[in-house]
């Protein structure tokens, strides 16, 4: 494969993750001074969700069922299973994406141990006897540099803990309804992160940074949806939203089993390649 369409084929792994799995917003921007003349009449979501943090510290993990569209990239579909140490998060998903046409369905499998991101997909493989593609964040190599930004995302759009820990404040309830998930009563909430007051907020450098560049750039909220089950654990969490490098995003997240023994491996090292520049040969999909 030549030079150059190996970077295409990196790269176009780098934006399946993040069109996939990066914030979404839905609603137009709203001029800084109307917000001003005008307060907001939302109540903010700080309560209900330090209480949804606290119970899903409590249970320590969970299994998640993931389905949408990734717009011009396809329809992703995937297991997962999530592990909470403290303030440390690890995830592991298998899955497929399935593109338009008649392309086949790729398969994908991503893993975040202590905040480095193993990812195994055809269209990334660093070596014919090395699968997976370390993302180290941080580090100088060309995955890493690529795909490291997407791996807070991959968090955020699996985990509400995530999305929601340091910025329960600066996220409005938009609007409240019972619902089901699965034939379970549950109640819906639609949640708005407001950017700006996220950005001010926020203690992590890294969401920080995410949310001030997202308020810089005309996005005044952030759009979510939460499901609670009646013992106020996630049952459901979705965004939807234009994202420029995919169209229209779409993204369900479904939670089972709080509290079930989790595994969460690290790939075998000799498996584990990393691209110190842009690759001079990568692996055809089979």
């Amino acid at each position: 494969m030549s030079r150059a369409r190996t970077r295409t084929a990196v790269i176009s792994a780098g934006l399946t993750l993040i069109a996939a799995l990066g914030g979404c917003s839905g609603e137009p921007p709203v001029p800084t001074n109307a917000i001003a003349a005008n307060p907001d009449p939302r109540p903010t979501a700080d309560a209900m969700l330090s209480q949804v943090i606290s119970r899903i510290d409590e249970r320590g993990s969970t299994r998640s069922q993931i389905r949408g569209s990734l717009g011009v990239v396809g329809d992703l579909t995937a297991d997962g299973v999530v592990r909470y140490r403290g303030q440390q998060t690890d995830l592991a998903l298998n899955g497929q994406t399935r593109g338009t046409g008649n392309q086949p369905p790729q398969r994908i499998a991503l893993s975040i141990v202590d905040g480095t991101g193993y990812l195994q997909t055809p269209l990334a493989r660093p070596a014919p006897d090395k699968p997976w593609l370390r993302i180290s964040p941080g580090a100088g190599d060309f995955g890493s540099k690529l795909l490291s930004p997407a791996l807070d995302q991959v968090q955020e759009a699996v985990d509400p803990r995530a999305t929601f820990s340091g910025v329960e404040k600066a996220t409005r309830i938009q609007t409240s309804a019972p619902d089901q998930v699965d034939g379970k009563p549950t109640t819906r909430y639609q949640l708005r992160i407001v950017t700006a007051q996220a950005a001010d907020a926020a203690t992590d450098p890294q969401q920080r940074t995410r949310f001030q560049k997202a308020a810089d750039a005309g996005e005044p909220e952030l759009e979510y949806q939460l499901w609670l089950d009646e013992s106020g654990l996630p049952a459901q969490f979705a965004a939807t939203g234009q994202v420029a490098q995919a169209g229209q995003v779409s993204l369900t997240s479904t939670y089972r089993d709080w509290g079930a023994p989790t595994e969460i491996r690290v790939p075998p090292a000799e498996k584990i390649g990393v691209f110190q520049d842009v690759p001079p040969q990568a692996q055809r999909p089979r």
